[in-house]
């Protein structure tokens, strides 16, 4: 626009000029060609003060676009924040029966929301919430969690997940107490770490299999892929079909071993191999949320192979017991009575 005002301003003094020169041919005429000349430069003078006038006016309406341009786009980035500030974050959590209540560590419920599939809890993790959101799974039930990443984890009875509603861009940290068998969603460049109370494992994507009682029978059983083991500063690589444990003497101990006992209750069985009776019978009570009283006592020191299907139930199970015919047992009144 400004090369067109100069464009305009150059032919209109071209033409100033031109009647100026047919002026001064004029003889006899000089006062003439001197009030000519002067009202020339008196215009060219009233033509620049408004081509002045005309670039602060431009430089303005810039300034006022370009605070205008800036304002529009805060209040639209502001929006778009908050709306995603707003908005919930989900994940699904599988329930067989129980009533599934999600929390922070801090024991605030969180929002649950029904779904379509009665299998499923959805729960909303706001983003306000800057604590770890917390599943406790009941005695005598189970539960699948499905993570934020899209890794599972499936929690066996009387167990504890904590974990964020949204993982760091550099780590995928949870905190597990109980049992839990974990299929992680591979991703190098954000390691999967299981912490324990004993123990912490760190994967880029396998299956595995942990036990954190707090005890010395605390493990790690790898049933794919590759995981590093560190209990204070020793640490561990274990491979497919090995098990990271304690020693008596409370040292690291890596071995071979059977997966099956480690999958099979993910898969809904009840499986024991070379296993007390005794241990057994404990934990069949902890697996139906039921108390084992021992009115006889030999036999429980013996080691026994018993494969059940949960799903028969308590009943079933007792019946399965009676049929090795080594104790003799019933189940009533939410007990488990042996003798």
């Amino acid at each position: 626009m400004d090369n067109e005002i100069k464009d305009i301003d150059t032919i209109e003094n071209l033409k100033d000029l031109m009647a100026l020169a047919q002026a001064a041919d004029m003889k006899g005429r000089n006062d003439d060609v001197e009030q000519r000349l002067q009202q020339f430069y008196r215009k060219q003078k009233a033509k620049k003060a408004k081509a002045r006038l005309w670039r602060i006016t431009m430089a303005a309406a810039a300034c006022l676009a370009l605070i205008l341009t800036l304002a529009l786009w805060k209040g639209t980035a502001d929006d778009e924040t908050l709306m995603k500030e707003q908005q919930p974050i989900v994940f699904n959590i599988a329930k067989p029966k129980a009533n599934i209540m999600v929390r922070t560590e801090k024991g605030k419920k969180l929002q649950a929301i029904p779904s379509n599939n009665e299998e499923l809890l959805v729960a909303k993790v706001l983003p306000e919430e800057t604590e770890r959101v917390v599943v406790d799974v009941p005695q005598g039930e189970k539960l699948t969690i499905a993570l934020p990443d899209g890794s599972k984890v499936y929690m066996h009875a009387g167990s504890s997940l904590k974990f964020p509603s949204r993982f760091s861009d550099s780590l995928r940290l949870v905190e597990l107490k109980g049992e839990a068998y974990f299929v992680v969603t591979k991703n190098p460049e954000k390691p999967f770490v299981v912490r324990t109370a004993t123990l912490q494992t760190t994967v880029l994507g396998t299956e595995f299999n942990i036990v954190a009682e707090g005890t010395p029978d605390d493990n790690v059983s790898l049933v794919s892929g590759s995981v590093r083991v560190a209990v204070g500063n020793e640490r561990r690589i274990i491979k497919p079909g090995q098990q990271l444990g304690f020693s008596t003497e409370g040292k690291l101990t890596v071995k071979e071993v059977d997966m099956t006992p480690y999958t099979s209750w993910r898969d809904g069985y009840i499986y024991f191999d070379n296993v007390t009776l005794k241990d057994a019978l404990l934990d069949i009570a902890k697996e139906f949320n039921c108390n084992v009283e021992f009115q006889h006592q030999e036999q429980l020191d013996t080691k026994v192979h018993f494969v059940a299907n949960r799903s028969d139930g308590i009943n079933g199970v007792v019946e399965g017991l009676n049929m090795m015919n080594i104790i003799n047992v019933e189940y009533k009144g939410n007990m488990i009575v042996v003798f």
